[in-house]
C-alpha cells in the first residue's frame, strides 16, 4: 500500500477580478516558487508537476474553486514526505490561500520524524521485501517501485530491480533475517533523513545512473552531456560530505572517462555493492507499442519528434549508424501482411517464422546509398489480431544483420 500525502487550497476571501485565483494563477505562482526554491517545475496541460529529487513528484491541478493534489512518498522517502509538508506550509503561507492536508503517518499533526520514518516507510519497506522474497519464483521479471508508464529493464537472474538499483536476493535475505538496518534504508530511499545529506546526493546520482544514463560520451549529444554531468556532480558533491560512503567508483570512473573529465581522488573510496552492474540503459530496454512489446538497445537515444504509434530510436552519428523505426497500424478486421512490400526489386531474401500466434515477415535488402553513406536495412511486418506492427532497422556494418533480425524476434505479444 502506497503512503500518500492529499491536499487542497482554498482562497480565503473573494478577490477582486484581476486578482482571482484560477489555473493561469496558479501556473504562474507555482513556476515563480519553483524558481526561488531551486525545484524543477513543469506545466502539462492544467496541471503543475514539481519535481524534488528524482522519484519525488507533486502534482498540483485548480479544480472548483480550489488548488488540488497528491503526491506518492514511500518511493523517494520520508525525507521526501517531510520536505513536501514544509512545501506545502510555505505555498499556502506565500499565496494566501487556506491550506487542508490529508497525511496518514501523523507528521503533518506533530512531526515526529522519527516516529513517522519507522511507523510507516519502514513498515512499508518490510512488507515490500518479505512479499518480494515470497514471490520471487512466482514472475517472470521482478520489476519493484517502477514507473508504470516507463519502459521495462531485462530480466537479471537472482535480482529484484528497483528505482535505486538492482539487490540480489541473497543481500534482501540477509537483510529481512538481521532486521532492517539503518544501512539498507539508506541504499533503498533516495531521501532518508530530514536533511539533504550525503546518502541523499549518492541515492540521486544512483537512480539517475539506474534509469537514465545511456553510458555513452558526453560528445555524442545535448542528453549524454547533461546526464553525465549531472551524476557526476551528485557523486562529488556526496564524496565531499562523506569521504566514507559507500561509493558507486566503477561507474564514477567511467561516467569521468564518457565526459572527459578528471575525476576525484577515489583510491581510497569504499565500493558500493562490487557485483552489481549499475545501469539498465546498458542492456535491452522492453516498450509497448499497441498490443505489442518491443526490444531496443538501452543506450539508443529516442526521437522526440516522433510520437502516437510509430518511433524512431538511433545510437547517433559515429556510433555505427543504426536506427530502428516501429509503428502500429490497426486494421478494422485481422491484420494480414503486405505483400508487395517483400517483392521490391531490392529485396535479397525474405524469411517467415510465427511466434506466440503472431506472425513474422522479414525482407533483407541489398545495401543502399543513406545520407551519403553505405548502409545496409531489414523490414519486418508483424501480424497479431488486427495490428500490424511494421519495423525497419538500419545499420553500417553488414555482420548487424543477425543482431538487427534477432531485435524483430523480441517484437511479441503482450495482450
Amino acid at each position: 500500500m502506497s503512503i500518500m500525502i492529499s491536499f487542497s487550497m482554498k482562497p480565503r476571501k473573494r478577490w477582486l477580478p484581476g486578482r482571482r485565483w484560477n489555473t493561469q494563477r496558479m501556473q504562474t505562482f507555482s513556476q515563480e516558487l519553483a524558481k526561488e526554491l531551486g525545484y524543477y517545475c513543469n506545466v502539462v496541460g492544467e496541471d503543475v508537476i514539481y519535481e524534488f529529487c528524482p522519484e519525488g513528484f507533486l502534482w498540483l491541478v485548480w479544480k472548483e474553486n480550489s488548488i488540488v493534489g497528491d503526491c506518492q512518498t514511500n518511493i523517494a522517502g520520508p525525507g521526501f514526505h517531510a520536505a513536501v509538508i514544509h512545501f506545502l506550509e510555505l505555498y499556502a503561507s506565500r499565496s494566501g490561500l487556506s491550506l487542508f492536508v490529508q497525511d496518514n503517518t501523523g507528521y503533518y499533526e506533530d512531526r515526529d520524524f522519527l516516529k513517522m520514518r519507522k511507523d510507516h516507510f519502514y513498515d512499508w519497506f518490510t512488507a515490500l521485501m518479505t512479499q518480494i522474497l515470497k514471490r520471487r519464483d512466482q514472475m517472470e521479471r521482478l520489476v519493484v517501485c517502477w514507473p508504470t508508464d516507463y519502459y521495462l529493464p531485462e530480466k537479471k537472474n537472482g535480482m529484484v530491480l528497483t528505482h535505486i538499483r538492482q539487490f540480489p536476493f541473497t543481500e534482501i535475505a540477509a537483510m529481512m533475517s538481521s532486521g532492517l538496518s539503518m544501512t539498507f534504508a539508506k541504499d533503498f530511499f533516495v531521501w532518508n533523513e530530514q536533511e539533504k545529506d550525503a546518502y541523499y546526493y549518492r541515492n540521486c546520482a544512483l537512480v539517475l545512473m539506474n534509469q537514465k544514463c545511456y553510458f555513452m560520451p558526453s560528445s555524442r549529444s545535448e542528453q549524454d552531456e547533461a546526464i553525465n554531468g549531472n551524476i557526476i556532480e551528485l557523486l562529488e558533491k556526496a564524496l565531499a560530505m562523506k569521504p566514507d560512503i559507500p561509493f558507486p567508483k566503477t561507474s564514477y570512473l567511467e561516467l569521468c572517462g564518457l565526459a572527459a573529465k578528471k575525476p576525484v581522488d577515489v583510491s581510497c573510496v569504499r565500493e558500493l555493492a562490487q557485483e552489481i552492474d549499475i545501469g539498465c540503459r546498458k542492456g535491452l530496454l522492453f516498450r509497448t507499442i499497441g498490443r505489442m512489446q518491443f526490444a531496443v538497445p538501452g543506450n539508443f537515444l529516442h526521437d522526440d519528434a516522433r510520437g502516437g504509434n510509430a518511433e524512431r530510436y538511433y545510437d547517433g552519428q559515429m556510433q555505427g549508424g543504426h536506427d530502428y523505426y516501429i509503428c502500429a497500424v490497426n486494421t478494422e478486421y485481422e491484420a494480414c501482411f503486405q505483400e508487395h512490400s517483400f517483392k521490391k526489386d531490392n529485396v535479397q531474401e525474405t524469411l517467415e517464422f510465427e511466434h506466440r500466434k503472431a506472425k513474422y515477415k522479414v525482407a533483407v535488402y541489398t545495401p543502399g546509398e543513406r545520407e551519403g553513406k553505405t548502409v545496409c536495412s531489414v523490414a519486418a511486418q508483424v501480424i497479431y489480431k488486427n495490428q500490424m506492427t511494421v519495423i525497419s532497422i538500419y545499420y553500417e556494418n553488414p555482420n548487424d544483420q543477425t543482431w538487427a533480425i534477432n531485435l524483430i524476434r523480441k517484437v511479441e505479444p503482450v495482450i
